[in-house]
């Protein structure tokens, strides 16, 4: 009993830790977070405690406003020139990208990167002039589909969309939507849109759509139908309502909760986090794709 407390109160240390790489903390967001992760109740001094212990480990965490945040990342990476003039590089082109999600991401990455420098890296930048690297052959961006989809969904009509996608059951690869937006996820252009046949937000790869025609009456841009979800034993006492999230009906032992703002994908592999304590009720599709996750799980491991 006494190792299975240690291995525990060690994976929520870690826990902590690798929220901390990601963004300043305060220790009622620490405890949430932990709450969150671990799906139990602690106190506050728990999470002290922990800061305490990554110290102790030499850790370089400070205090600004209130939250905690690691001055110096845990690696050190060590870069030459050639590599600081790279991301310099890096740095002054991303200034000239106007998808703010997509700019972002990089901007988060490089800092990321520079709070893990090593102290030789640190003097390489202290003591030398660091010029941008310039590229051999002129930088390119292909971003006139874009440009086009971006159009489309500032015009606000619908779309008829041929798209290559083998994992779906659509055999003619044809869906009429309504274009919302389009956003960059793993360095590719996405258009989101809303497609009212399934009542659900769908993802497109741009460079996976093989035909479009934009039809001459607006599409009606609705709004999903909520996930509803829920939540039994001690989970079910213990759980934090998160953002969009609204408690519908508590019984003795379960409560059951509407959720409509959070991304269905993200949504599903979280509460798949809860094993057996959590049951999706509604929509159907949701449930289709946790089993499909859970045999997907069981494929592998199997």
């Amino acid at each position: 009993m006494k190792n299975t407390k240690i291995s525990n109160a060690g994976y929520r240390v870690l826990e902590i830790l690798k929220e901390l790489t990601n963004r300043p903390l305060s220790p009622d967001e620490m405890l949430r977070y932990l709450e969150s992760a671990t799906d139990y109740l602690y106190r506050k001094e728990l999470v002290l405690k922990y800061l305490n212990t990554l110290k102790l480990l030499n850790i370089d965490i400070e205090k600004t406003d209130g939250k905690y945040f690691i001055k110096r990342g845990i690696e050190c990476i060590d870069l030459d020139k050639n590599d600081l003039s790279v991301m310099l590089f890096i740095r002054k082109y991303i200034d000239t990208i106007g998808h703010e999600s997509f700019k972002n991401n990089i901007e988060e990455s490089l800092q990321i990167i520079e709070r893990c420098f090593s102290n030789k890296v640190l003097d390489c930048i202290k003591t030398n002039t660091i010029k941008p690297y310039t590229p051999k052959k002129s930088l390119i961006i292909k971003d006139e589909n874009v440009k086009k989809f971006e159009k489309y969904c500032h015009d606000g009509l619908g779309l008829e969309l041929k798209y290559e996608n083998y994992q779906s059951d659509n055999k003619d690869n044809l869906y009429k939507i309504a274009p919302l937006k389009v956003v960059y996820k793993r360095g590719k252009a996405v258009l989101i849109a809303y497609d009212q046949k399934d009542n659900d937000y769908k993802e497109f790869v741009l460079e996976n759509i093989m035909d479009v025609k934009q039809k001459p009456q607006k599409q009606v841009k609705g709004s999903p139908s909520s996930v509803l979800f829920k939540l039994k034993g001690r989970l079910a006492k213990s759980y934090m309502l998160k953002k969009g999230e609204m408690l519908l009906e508590t019984g003795d032992d379960f409560i059951i909760i509407s959720n409509k703002n959070e991304d269905r994908e993200l949504l599903i592999r979280r509460l798949l986090r809860y094993y057996d304590k959590c049951e999706i009720l509604y929509p159907k599709t949701c449930r289709e794709r946790i089993v499909e996750l859970i045999n997907e799980m069981e494929a592998v491991y199997a």
